[in-house]
């Protein structure tokens, strides 16, 4: 039976400087559709859909700033539509496609709201704005669909290497490439007199410089502290405790079904960051009509040189699926 593959990836920032590496991830992927997130609709959005020979769609941001969201497809486009909406950052881009075999096949591409400094509002923000997609959903004649994109949380049972996570943050402050500003931590200014670029000095660290806008900025209480946690399993789990998982749990309610996971009950599936693995936030959703017909859903990462090309293309390892159709 012949199958639909599709890509979801956060290209971070746009994918200054990294436009070639995105276009080999999803030329290597042999994906007919792509949904991407943090898109700027500069130029580089048309140079990446003509040279791979897709058709490109682009969604604004609601808050109008400059990261929109986009879909990159070879099938014939019926339907389109860039929901904006007050409560949203970015917004909601609604395509709706026709397969091979005729049967039209709707494609909802989402980034919800990061705000993880915010704790429960920032769970809060990313669960009102999903509602506004499924009202937006519920709104129209249903057809067979897929929710896609960086949800910016946390499933429920789904492991987090936060202790990980804080120990390589450690590194990079010690190397001297995160240093206390008065809005985080942040990469110094480079210091000619040593005679050592920093983008060696990130690449020392396992981090390709063309990444160093993805490492997050700490608070400045919380980087200090972070230092002081041992890298522990059982302290990965405290934590993971007290995150708010609202999110997944309300699309699993709707109907919606959770591909990676229905496919794969025990893997990490981890997505983020590329330099340091530790959660799982980019998804594909399957209306519950569909989900049968996903026959493959899997975290991007490869070995060898496509396996780094993938991992230098983004801050966020891409999620690709199948179905069948």
């Amino acid at each position: 039976m012949p199958t639909v593959r599709l890509l979801t990836h956060n290209i971070l920032l746009g994918g200054e400087r990294r436009e070639d590496r995105i276009a080999a991830v999803v030329r290597r992927s042999g994906a007919e559709l792509v949904a991407l997130q943090e898109v700027r609709d500069d130029g580089l959005l048309a140079r990446i859909a003509g040279e791979l020979g897709m058709t490109r769609l682009y969604g604004a941001a609601s808050d109008g700033g400059e990261l929109g969201l986009a879909l990159l497809t070879r099938l014939p486009v019926v339907g389109y539509q860039n929901h904006l909406h007050p409560e949203m950052l970015r917004s909601h881009l609604e395509v709706t496609v026709r397969t091979e075999g005729g049967d039209p096949l709707r494609v909802h591409v989402l980034h919800l709201a990061a705000r993880f400094g915010d704790r429960a509002k920032g769970e809060a923000r990313r669960l009102s704005e999903l509602e506004a997609v499924l009202a937006d959903i519920a709104a129209e004649p249903h057809a067979p669909h897929l929710l896609v994109g960086d949800f910016n949380t946390l499933a429920p049972g789904d492991d987090l290497e936060a202790t990980r996570f804080f120990r390589k943050m450690g590194v990079l402050r010690r190397a001297g490439l995160l240093v206390r500003q008065r809005d985080g931590w942040m990469a110094p200014a480079v210091d000619g007199s040593t005679g050592v670029s920093l983008d060696e000095v990130w690449l020392a660290q396992g981090v390709d410089p063309n990444l160093s806008a993805g490492v997050p900025a700490l608070p400045w209480v919380v980087g200090p502290i972070t230092a002081l946690v041992p890298e522990s399993r059982g302290v990965d789990r405290v934590l993971g405790r007290m995150i708010e998982r609202w999110t997944v749990p309300r699309l699993l309610q709707a109907g919606y079904v959770d591909c990676f996971r229905r496919l794969h009950p025990r893997a990490h599936g981890y997505t983020c960051a590329t330099w340091m693995p530790a959660a799982r936030v980019d998804y594909v959703f399957s209306s519950p009509d569909l989900a049968s017909r996903v026959v493959r859903c899997e975290v991007l990462h490869g070995r060898g040189r496509p396996g780094q090309e993938i991992a230098h293309a983004s801050d966020h390892f891409p999620l690709i699926a199948e179905i069948e159709v």
